[in-house]
């Protein structure tokens, strides 16, 4: 029987971890749900552009912007 017991070891590990990322899951949308929330039009309107340009955007360094300001 060693490998039942090697078996249920994992079946309990795996359902443990799938419920810690589903957990995980839930957190990070209400997060987003709440920003979103409290996110002004102008802002929204920005992050959809770029969500809908981002092939365009993709090459930007980010941080060389914010550095140079």
């Amino acid at each position: 029987f060693p490998n039942l017991r090697v078996a249920l070891k994992i079946l309990l590990t795996l359902s443990v971890s799938i419920a810690s990322c589903e957990q995980s899951f839930n957190k990070l949308k209400l997060f987003s749900t709440y920003l979103i929330s409290t996110m002004g039009q102008n802002r929204l309107s920005d992050m959809v552009f770029l969500n809908v340009k981002r092939e365009k955007f993709e090459f930007i360094h980010f941080n060389k912007i914010i550095d140079v300001f």
